[in-house]
């Protein structure tokens, strides 16, 4: 491909922006990208594997087929990635199906996405689903209301249940992002990244763990955590769940639909932990865990020729 073929591309291997009337956009961006990619090998990935750091990870999730499986590795270029989600929804019970979910396993299920309302739909059939799929739930509720709701409807049958409202009053310094912070690049700026994510783990991360493993009655280590976490397509935890799981078999589930929204996380936490991400319509994972070289390395190769060119 010749320097002013690649001109085309200028601009294209970015992060997703943070403000949400750009995502469209960036989206768009990428489609004539992947266009030229679907006609040169005459169809998409099913399986990727992504060393090019946090500037061609978001595009070559866009880049995956339906049902799809994206595999990184760690890489210098950055550590705060981001991703669109992909159209599809599945039921949280075919959810935690899809994640292989087995009896006697510890879900953390997000309640409450709408903070003026006590019945959250989705909420509660994901409760349901875990309890009858043999799993041990932890809920955690937006509002103290709902909590109260939750811990009437479900007497006896939850591990524990606790409020963002209730962590708010008792926790000092407490922080609830809408999204994971933007992390300094820390090949330029490690100090700086270092201390962005040392504030984001003290304020948010650690509190809400705490919280949320205390209510298994388990002592909080590093290797302790849940065995999944039922995560929420209307907002961008997913910095903060990929911490509440376990290490090496975590997972992250979602089952609304994802398409056009945002998400974010710190990706050391996901690659060297070989924790996943389990949606609707693909699979992220941590580590690749066949050899290198065995999967298709295609886009990796016009990846790195392009991503000179846009990121300038």
């Amino acid at each position: 491909m010749e320097s002013r073929e690649l001109e085309r591309y200028r601009g294209v291997f970015t992060k997703v922006p943070g403000d949400p009337s750009r995502w469209r956009r960036w989206e768009r961006m990428g489609h004539r990208w992947v266009l030229d990619y679907l006609r040169r090998q005459g169809g998409l990935p099913i399986s990727l594997v992504c060393r090019g750091g946090e500037k061609v990870f978001p595009r070559y999730f866009q880049l995956l087929a339906p049902g799809g499986r994206l595999t990184f590795r760690g890489s210098l270029e950055g550590v705060h990635y981001t991703f669109l989600g992909k159209r599809g929804n599945l039921s949280p019970r075919q959810a935690f199906e899809k994640a292989e979910m087995r009896r006697g396993e510890t879900v953390l299920i997000y309640y409450g996405s709408d903070w003026n309302s006590k019945v959250d739909p989705v909420g509660m059939e994901a409760i349901e689903s875990a309890l009858d799929l043999g799993g041990i739930p932890v809920v955690a509720v937006a509002t103290e209301e709902q909590g109260h709701f939750v811990k009437k409807r479900w007497v006896g049958q939850l591990a524990g249940v606790f409020s963002l409202e209730e962590m708010a009053g008792e926790v000092k310094s407490f922080d609830w992002p809408s999204s994971m912070p933007v992390l300094p690049d820390p090949a330029s700026q490690f100090r700086e990244c270092r201390e962005a994510l040392a504030l984001y783990q003290e304020r948010t991360v650690h509190p809400f763990r705490n919280w949320a493993l205390t209510r298994l009655g388990r002592e909080v280590l590093p290797e302790t955590g849940f065995d999944l976490v039922f995560e929420r397509s209307g907002q961008d935890t997913l910095g903060i769940s990929i911490h509440l799981i376990r290490p090496g078999t975590g997972r992250v589930v979602y089952g609304e639909e994802m398409a056009g929204r945002r998400y974010s996380f710190y990706a050391p936490q996901l690659w060297m932990n070989q924790r996943q991400i389990i949606m609707p319509s693909a699979i992220i994972m941590g580590k690749a865990p066949v050899p290198e070289g065995e999967l298709s390395t295609d886009v990796e190769q016009l990846a790195r020729r392009l991503e000179p060119v846009g990121i300038r």
